[in-house]
């Protein structure tokens, strides 16, 4: 996985941002992180304003890799871009 990458909802109203948590468990076991986020304007192709971050979850990479996997099969699509500004 690269460093992070981008899914958005094919109505545009919803986003998955998916990256490499910073801190792996004392095992070593390394996560990625998700976060989920609307925008009530839909998101734009490239950076949008106005997005609202809704919830960070922390997964295992496989369980985030059967994710990125199922929501594309389902009713979203990869971004080629960022979606909004992180920092």
């Amino acid at each position: 996985m690269q460093n992070e990458s981008w899914l958005v909802k094919k109505d545009r109203v919803w986003a998955m941002r998916f990256f490499k948590d910073k801190h792996p468990d004392e095992d070593g076991t390394k996560y990625i992180r998700i976060h989920y986020a609307c925008c009530r304007n839909r998101f734009l192709h490239g950076i949008t304003p106005n997005v609202q971050l809704c919830e960070s979850e922390k997964l295992t990479y496989e369980t985030a890799r059967v994710l990125w996997l199922c929501s594309v099969e389902a009713e979203w699509e990869v971004s080629k871009k960022p979606l909004w500004v992180t920092y």
